[in-house]
């Protein structure tokens, strides 16, 4: 087989595949898979390596000329019933309800002795919204099997606990309604309410024949626990059903008709692409699209806000820019683009908000005039120590124009890269389309400086407003041998955001 061409397609090509021990510093650590796939493409001379995942953040953040960096980028796009992370955590959802994230302290308590079987009111909430929108789903089609599913704990104890809290919902509401007990039909009339705002087949619908189908399909209700001690999947056999899981439920598992999900994996320092692996409730659902909820507390709501904010400008990124060579990460509110155990030490640069960046020297031999000649003619109406607002397209030429010394780079400054971000944060932001221009000429600057340390003498800086981006224009005096170069120095605005790169 060695002379033959080979297509290796890896799919989830960032989880197992990467070396988890690149951040290792001492010796150089390879991880098993990592190093068994590494030598399957050896074995083939002729191999093409074709990785596939929904979260390629860790693929775009491994150096620029590692194996297992991308070549080139192809874009999938969903069809058009497909529900994402617009349909949730757009400025426009309203398919989110938040809960306190004490409740899940109630429902996954860990390792004490004997955790009461007490449902906290958000998972209440969470299963009623479920069984009336299932039971409604199915006074439309009786042969649609809906699914709920709860996702607060990697802990088998915890697990087993929550199986046993919704075992008991289960049996007391059967029971509540075969009573009709009025508190628990007020709960139902409470979810009923909510779902009639998003739906309108709810809302014309009759919340008697609703109670008396859920009273019919109450006793018959199945849960189901999924995680590594059971052999259970995720086929929705029955009319309603209940899935409780944790790892199991967090990569390549599709979950048909999941309508409502209570989730509350909350992590210390969330990672970008495992959070957004979690997100089942992602599919192909927009004909249910007014029947499907997700129960999160408030910070992972912004959590998952602040992903999808980043897979936006990632994906508007790799269509707008087919060259490799910056795949910027945007990330806001303390996240983590990927775990660190598969990043080299020093390889991923960082532009945070409200921080400068500038070359350490500028080019300054008959290589530059070409583009000192046309930079000064595109800011040839902005005087000395003056500042104009400029289009983001616009500051993006500028920075192209410059001729940083790669002799000197700390890899901190890269053009391409500061560039790309602005461009990102235009995207993002309505607020940040248009940038602001500090230009002045005949500066005496000779010495090389840090990357982040700026080559203002003072005051400057002051000029411009701090919430817009800024791009100074420095021009560097002709001397002996040397002539006059546009040297530059980016200002990203305050904010809680980043854009993480390879360097």
């Amino acid at each position: 087989m060695k002379g033959l061409s080979c297509l290796i397609i890896d799919d989830e090509a960032d989880q197992a595949s990467l070396n988890t021990k690149a951040s290792r510093r001492i010796g150089i650590a390879v991880s098993t898979i990592n190093r068994l796939i590494t030598d399957l493409r050896r074995f083939f001379h002729k191999n093409t390596y074709l990785q596939v995942t929904a979260t390629p953040q860790s693929l775009f953040l491994q150096e620029p000329a590692h194996d297992y960096r991308p070549k080139f980028t192809v874009l999938s796009h969903p069809g058009k019933d497909y529900v994402g992370g617009e349909d949730f955590f757009g400025d426009a959802s309203n398919l989110v309800r938040e809960f306190p994230l004490v409740d899940i302290t109630t429902i996954a308590p860990g390792a004490q002795p004997a955790a009461r079987l007490d449902i906290p009111k958000s998972l209440l909430r969470a299963l009623n919204t479920f069984v009336v929108a299932a039971t409604y789903k199915r006074m439309k089609d009786a042969d649609q099997n809906c699914a709920f599913l709860c996702h607060v704990s990697t802990r088998k104890t915890d697990h087993n606990h929550i199986v046993g809290l919704l075992r008991k919902y289960k049996t007391d509401l059967a029971q509540a309604l075969k009573a009709k007990q009025a508190p628990t039909i007020n709960r139902l009339r409470d979810a009923y309410d909510d779902l009639a705002k998003t739906h309108a087949g709810v809302r014309d619908s009759s919340f008697e024949k609703i109670i008396e189908d859920i009273e019919f399909l109450s006793p018959g209700i199945t849960v189901k626990l999924v995680n590594g001690d059971t052999d259970e999947d995720v086929a929705v056999k029955s009319p309603l059903n209940l899935f409780v899981g944790g790892n199991k439920l967090g990569r390549g598992v599709t979950i048909k008709n999941l309508l409502v999900s209570y989730y509350g994996r909350n992590p210390k320092k969330p990672q970008a692409d495992t959070v957004l692996q979690h997100a089942r409730m992602y599919g192909y659902r927009r004909k249910d699209l007014g029947l499907l909820r997700l129960f999160l507390p408030r910070d992972l709501h912004q959590v998952f806000r602040a992903i999808n904010q980043m897979e936006r400008g990632l994906r508007d990124l790799i269509a707008n820019n087919p060259e490799e060579g910056f795949r910027g990460v945007y990330l806001e509110g303390g996240l983590s683009p990927t775990r660190k155990s598969v990043l080299a030490p020093g390889a991923v640069g960082v532009y945070t908000a409200g921080n400068s960046y500038n070359p350490s020297q500028v080019v300054r031999d008959d290589n530059v005039t070409s583009a000192t000649a046309k930079i000064d003619k595109l800011v040839q109406d902005i005087p000395d120590k003056g500042v104009q607002e400029m289009s983001i397209e616009q500051l993006q030429e500028l920075v192209k124009l410059t001729r940083p010394d790669v002799s000197l780079s700390e890899h901190v400054w890269d053009t391409a890269a500061v560039a790309a971000s602005l461009g990102q944060l235009a995207k993002l932001k309505d607020h940040h389309k248009t940038g602001v221009v500090y230009v002045d000429r005949d500066r005496g600057l000779e010495l090389a400086r840090r990357e982040t340390q700026g080559i203002l003498t003072g005051g400057e800086s002051s000029a411009v407003p701090p919430n817009k981006i800024a791009l100074f224009m420095l021009r560097t005096t002709a001397t002996d041998g040397k002539n006059p170069s546009w040297w530059p120095q980016v200002r990203f605005p305050s904010g809680n955001y980043g854009f993480a790169f390879s360097v």
